[in-house]
């Protein structure tokens, strides 16, 4: 169950309305991507997310909208991913489709990396359509802008060097060949043969070869692709991040290959900001710091998940909370879908306790007075199994809870005295399954004073014996949460097993 809503975000709906403006009525095409050298993390998903919305507020007016994911799979690896052996520095310069995947698990580095990531998008059901940039230039498809950039190389060269602010060598090309070897760069093209589709080029070691660009046998440079590709496309929109647009980057340069020399009118886009994970740092593929989007779907639903990346402005940086803020996350989304049924909190009680058994789940759930929780059996597995996931991977020690077996809980409690004991033995034969958290708080609090207890020991001895430890969620409501009798059945059996029949029970 993806639980997938089509909300339109105020930011979507004022670009929309600026882009229906300045390209028209449609059809449009809505071009989000990214190279699969390394992990493609959330902060790649932000992007495809802005597409998305973009998308659907396009179609909302009833236009018609082609979602494309170019993945640039023909470009040159530039740096090996971490955790890539370091033997496969001797790839650098290589297509990503072309290199072997390093745990031989896809049919090259670059699937390796982006079937994770694909797969992602089919759980989330994004309506986009997945392109391989290498099979695009196989099949010819870029061959004519190619030509056109081949044609153009002086005027390209001129708006690179005036753009970017370097000089650009006289020799410098907007295609890259690839050589025997299979580098991408490092050569010198000599001649272009427009009706052949093909370059002279001489390699560094000073080797004449000749490449055929409607073959996909090399690559425009990605600054003059980036333009290239918007026409071959048919691009009417792209968002970009910060890195991209800033003064003199390779939308600067786009833009303005893309007006004079490919004739084609800019794209609209929207500047999207980065995603960093608190405690860590900004999202980096070649640093490392990556969140995949397919761990964030184990703790929540792809709706939420959207919520959480696109955030209330993906023009703003997100600083990823998935530790201590989280629940409250999970609390405010739910409220605002108007399906606030359990405190995830307490689903994350509930999920550990009854480990993956939806009827004990449901049981704890009903003593608890969550009756509306229980009504959809499905979508309660699916909601305990996502505060399962965060329970064990992102929950704070004290919210990590682990019942303890009987045999367990009676190692446990040797460490109590016998005063802990009475007080456990004689709460036990009170707790009665009608009781609700609050009167089994009180009850707790009670005996304790009638034992001479400190809040403090009673209820140490209360945790360590159905947690393993002295400390825990409020107690009344987790024991009616556990279900009472499980309590009972361990407090006596404990006092059973540890007193040896010096305590009746």
């Amino acid at each position: 169950m993806s639980g997938k809503r089509t909300l339109i975000p105020d930011w979507a709906k004022r670009t929309t309305e600026d882009l229906l403006v300045t390209h028209g009525e449609g059809p449009h095409v809505v071009v989000t991507g990214i190279s699969p050298s390394g992990d493609i993390h959330v902060g790649n998903l932000r992007e495809v997310l802005v597409g998305e919305a973009i998308a659907n507020a396009l179609k909302t007016c009833g236009a018609g909208v082609h979602f494309v994911f170019h993945a640039d799979t023909i470009d040159p690896l530039r740096r090996i991913a971490p955790g890539v052996p370091e033997e496969y520095e001797r790839y650098i310069g290589h297509s990503v489709s072309r290199i072997p995947d390093p745990e031989v698990c896809h049919a090259s580095y670059a699937e390796h990396f982006l079937a994770p990531f694909e797969e992602a998008l089919r759980r989330m059901e994004i309506d986009i359509e997945v392109v391989r940039s290498h099979q695009l230039y196989e099949d010819g498809f870029y061959a004519a802008v190619t030509r056109e950039a081949l044609l153009h190389t002086a005027k390209l060269r001129e708006i690179l060097q005036k753009v970017s602010g370097r000089k650009i060598p006289e020799h410098w090309s907007p295609y890259l060949p690839r050589t025997t070897e299979g580098r991408l760069g490092g050569v010198r093209i000599l001649e272009h043969l427009p009706e052949e589709n093909k370059v002279i080029f001489v390699d560094e070691d000073g080797w004449e070869d000749a490449a055929d660009y409607s073959k996909g046998e090399g690559k425009l440079g990605w600054r003059v692709e980036l333009a290239a590709r918007w026409k071959a496309l048919c691009a009417t929109f792209e968002p970009f991040g910060k890195d991209h647009t800033s003064r003199g980057g390779s939308t600067d340069t786009a833009d303005q290959m893309a007006q004079e020399v490919f004739r084609y009118p800019v794209p609209g886009r929207y500047e999207y900001e980065w995603i960093q994970i608190r405690g860590r740092g900004a999202m980096s593929s070649s640093k490392g710091i990556v969140l995949l989007p397919g761990e964030l779907l184990k703790i929540m639903s792809p709706d939420a998940l959207r919520r959480m990346i696109l955030g209330r402005d993906p023009g703003r940086a997100l600083d990823l909370d998935l530790t201590e803020g989280f629940p409250r996350f999970m609390d405010e989304y739910q409220a605002s879908s108007g399906q606030l049924l359990v405190p995830f909190t307490h689903l994350v009680t509930i999920s550990q306790i009854a480990r993956g058994d939806t009827d004990a789940a449901v049981e704890m759930l009903l003593q608890g007075g969550y009756r509306e929780a229980v009504s959809d059996r499905e979508k309660l597995a699916e909601n305990l199994a996502y505060a399962h996931n965060w329970a064990q991977n992102w929950a704070s020690e004290p919210l990590k809870l682990g019942l303890l077996e009987l045999s367990e809980a009676v190692e446990a409690a040797r460490g109590l005295d016998e005063t802990q004991l009475q007080y456990l033995n004689e709460v036990a034969s009170l707790l009665e399954g009608s009781m609700d958290g609050d009167t089994v708080q009180s009850l707790l609090y009670t005996k304790a004073a009638e034992h001479g207890l400190k809040p403090k020991q009673a209820f140490a001895a209360v945790y360590t014996v159905l947690l393993g430890r002295e400390s825990g969620p409020k107690a009344g409501p987790f024991i009616v949460s556990t279900g009472v009798w499980l309590a009972q059945q361990r407090f006596l059996g404990v006092i059973r097993d540890t007193m040896a029949g010096g305590v009746e029970g």
